[in-house]
Parts: C-alpha cells; structure tokens; sequence
C-alpha cells in the first residue's frame, strides 16, 4: 500500500516518493472501502494520485450516516508543516470523493458546501462569482448513492463530477482552495472527519 512517511525535521515533513502497491484505505463504521491508489487522465498522460485518508460525516446528535468521503492527492506531491494545510494549498492533482448515504434537498447540499467556506473566510470577494458558477452545477436534489467528485488538475482547474458525469469547470485556483476548507480548513465540517482525511500521512 502506498504510504506518506513523515519524519519531522526542522517543522516540515519530508518528500517521499510512495511504493507501487495495491491495497485499500476503508471507512471504520461503514466498511466503505477506496482504493489506496488510483490512476486519472490528465491531457494525454496519466497520473498515480494516493489516498490521504477517508472519513465519514455524521450529522445531528443521532449520528445519521450522511456520506463518506476519500481525499487524494498526486502520488508525488511534496507535503511541508499541517498537512491539511499544505493538501489545501497543493497546486497538483488532486481529489475528494463523497458518496451519498441518504438523500436530501438540492438547498441542504449546496448551503453545506457555502457554510463550510464560509466558516473558513471572512471575505468571499476573490471567488465569489465561481460560487455562484459552482451552484449551478448542482440542478437536483441530492440522492441515496450519488457520488461527487472534485478533481483539481492544474492544467485545467476543477472538474465537478456528479455519477461519472462531468458537470463544469472552475478555474480560479482561490475557489479550489476554498473549497478544501470546508473538510480541512481551520473549521471544517467536522474535527474527526478532517483527521481522518489525513490518516494515511505518516501512516
């Protein structure tokens, strides 16, 4: 299984190339099992992105399973201080995948993703015209099963996936940032989530 090894030395974490094996990265209470490595299309190469952790978000004191979530990033990407930080500023490939477990409105989702930057940034100036692009990608209400995929290439931006379909594009790297924030940020979704979406750092 590919891992980040981290060995602190002078506050940063050193720059490790990752094994080629297979393996899996799984979900604790849900047994929902990812990948610990994938391989994407980027022009016309291929590139190896590595799982950083999974998670799952819970919501209300009854702990209803709302989804999980996997983070990756490129299998050669360089890792210094808080490692959500740098997975949030990283400028290469790389992914969040949720997948539903209920169903519910097209409003509850798309407030969860502006409540969560919002928590994160006091001004929403230098990516607020992308907000209201990244809305409109979501034109349903959200279903048992869907799957989400955020993917950031810099060479086009951030692809929105929704069930394998690609629904637009974003370019504006200050909105892909913004958007990690909302698992990894100083006030993400939620505190477990974010350290379980950088477990396998270090691991």
């Amino acid at each position: 299984m590919k891992k980040f090894v981290a060995f602190p030395v002078l506050l940063t974490l050193v720059f490790l190339l990752l094994p080629l094996t297979s393996g899996a990265v799984t979900e604790s209470k849900t047994g929902t099992e990812y990948p610990d490595e994938i391989t994407v299309g980027q022009g016309d190469q291929s590139v190896t992105l590595v799982a950083t952790g999974v998670g799952l978000r819970e919501k209300t004191f009854l702990k209803v399973d709302v989804y999980t979530i996997v983070s990756y990033i490129h299998d050669q990407a360089k890792i210094e201080g808080d490692a959500d930080q740098a997975i949030i500023t990283l400028k290469a490939p790389k992914r969040l995948q949720m997948d539903l477990r209920r169903g519910f409105s097209r409003d509850k989702l798309i407030n969860a993703f502006v409540e969560g930057i919002e928590a994160n940034y006091e001004d929403l100036t230098p990516f607020a015209t992308d907000m209201e692009t990244f809305k409109g990608f979501f034109t349903r209400d959200a279903e048992e099963n869907d799957k989400i995929i955020f993917h950031y290439c810099p060479a086009v931006g951030l692809t929105v996936e929704l069930n394998g379909e690609n629904v637009g594009v974003i370019e504006n790297f200050e909105f892909v940032q913004a958007l990690w924030t909302v698992w990894l940020g100083q006030k993400p979704a939620n505190d477990g989530l974010k350290k379980n979406l950088v477990a396998e750092i270090g691991s």
